[in-house]
């Protein structure tokens, strides 16, 4: 029975052992958890106490494991786009997992980027402690063994270094000890301050130590983190060139549904009780271009296959985009927040649009509705029913819907010598931004070159991009 409890006390202590350092291991990772960059920054520099340098050895430990962690991921991800078949939802769920990786890689490689600075710099500051700690020690030993030289001639005694360093032997230390008894009391503080510095001076030079392993090992890091940046950068590419002959598909199906006009009248133009010739004007000359910035996707089709009907201007977030010409705003609405695009968005009207904008314009007696789509939330500068001048500001670029990052995509409807009022009335009864032209592929049978008006006009030629 005996034997039985103690068998029993020592599973019982060997489970709690286990239990225990498991508790403290997650209690260490939930400290560092969500706080990677401060300690990243933190155990850059050296550290003042064993205590916290044993912290960033715990820190390191961590940092390793979430670094595995992430390699990990972006190979388990390189084979879940190797599988993925044309289903649009998980090619839309696979590009939404790339970019979450793609920002926590480049967020990775800017701390390892400042780690490398904070701890060159640091390893200086170190060099040139160590140095001066190492001349007060030097000088306060001069002093001592001075003191002790001086000394020799009356009590036979030498006092060296030895003194804070040990004895040799037993008669090496029956000496020392009757020097050591003739030493006065400043040379005591002396000694005393020796032993601190000494002290400060070996944690010091672990720090180097530390900082200098640290070094190395964070740039071989951040060359590994590169490599798996131009890997997600390559995965990316692979996810949008299937995504996008999928893209026509999802628009046509998702623009050609019949709208419910009362969900977005508040943001239609309204000129019901307005005479007519309310909003006769006109421009002549070349239509403006709205936004200043490099094409990345021309109209109609994607570099890599796949429909777009439209001009991709790549800009950064809240670049200003001013009305091409005089008119009027037929539509404007911006319900969703500045960068909070994705592919497979639907936000927006039409939908995957996130905040958008459309004006109608007479050009040398031409017609046509100008849509700006992916804008900004915050400075959204106009509202349905407004007239516009020509340069006004209409808006800030975003990256908002259905978007892989910040730009302005641009659409232009010909409408040939509609009439404005004409054009105002058919826009109030059926909200469609393609004028009746589709969406998609369809969208392709009805471009300018192929038909007359109402068509698609590319818009690189109409605001002179090229």
């Amino acid at each position: 029975m005996k034997k039985w409890k103690q068998i029993t006390l020592a599973a019982f202590l060997c489970t709690w052992v286990v239990t225990s350092s498991q508790s403290t291991s997650a209690l260490r990772a939930n400290e560092f958890e969500g706080n990677e960059d401060a300690w990243v920054k933190r155990c850059s520099v050296a550290q003042s106490s064993s205590e916290m340098a044993t912290k960033c050895a715990q820190f390191k430990t961590y940092y390793a494991k979430q670094s595995t962690q992430l390699q990990n991921e972006v190979s388990s991800l390189k084979k879940q786009i190797s599988a993925l078949d044309d289903n649009i939802d998980k090619l839309a769920a696979a590009v939404k997992k790339q970019a979450s990786l793609v920002k926590t890689i480049e967020k990775k490689i800017a701390m390892n980027e400042a780690s490398i600075r904070l701890i060159n710099s640091d390893i200086k500051k170190l060099n040139e402690k160590i140095n001066a700690l190492q001349r007060s020690i030097d000088e306060r030993n001069a002093i001592i063994i001075k003191r002790m030289q001086d000394e020799q001639a009356t009590i036979g005694t030498n006092m060296s270094l030895e003194i804070i360093m040990g004895s040799q032997d037993l008669l090496d230390m029956i000496r020392k000890i009757d020097g050591l008894n003739r030493i006065n009391e400043q040379d005591q503080r002396e000694i005393d301050k020796i032993k601190e510095e000494k002290q400060e001076q070996n944690l010091q030079k672990s720090e180097k130590v530390r900082l200098k392993t640290a070094l190395e090992e964070t740039k071989r890091n951040n060359e590994k983190a590169k490599k798996e940046a131009e890997e997600v950068r390559k995965q990316k590419q692979v996810l949008l060139d299937k995504f996008r002959k999928q893209e026509e598909a999802l628009d046509e199906k998702m623009r050609s549904v019949k709208v419910d006009i009362s969900t977005i009248q508040e943001n239609m133009i309204n000129i019901t009780n307005a005479p007519n010739g309310s909003f006769n004007f006109t421009t002549s000359g070349k239509l403006a271009k709205p936004v200043n910035g490099s094409i990345s996707a021309n109209s109609f089709y994607y570099p890599n296959g796949g429909v777009h009907l439209g001009l991709d201007v790549a800009v950064s977030l809240r670049t200003p985009i001013y009305a091409p010409a005089n008119g009027v705003i037929l539509y404007a609405n911006n319900p969703v927040s500045t960068n909070s695009g994705y592919i497979g968005n639907t936000t927006g009207y039409p939908a995957g649009t996130g905040n958008s904008i459309q004006m109608l314009t007479r050009v040398d007696g031409t017609t046509y509705a100008l849509s700006f789509f992916h804008m900004a939330q915050e400075n959204f500068s106009v509202r349905a029913g407004q007239k516009v001048s020509k340069g006004q500001l209409l808006g800030l670029s975003g990256n908002t819907g259905n978007t892989t990052g910040p730009h302005c995509h641009l659409e232009v409807i010909n409408l040939g010598n509609m009439a404005i009022d004409t054009a105002i009335s058919r826009f109030q009864s059926t909200a469609d931004f393609a004028w009746g032209n589709g969406w998609g592929s369809a969208g392709l049978a009805n471009v300018c070159s192929v038909k007359g008006p109402p068509c698609r006009e590319h818009p690189e030629d109409v605001y002179g991009y090229r």
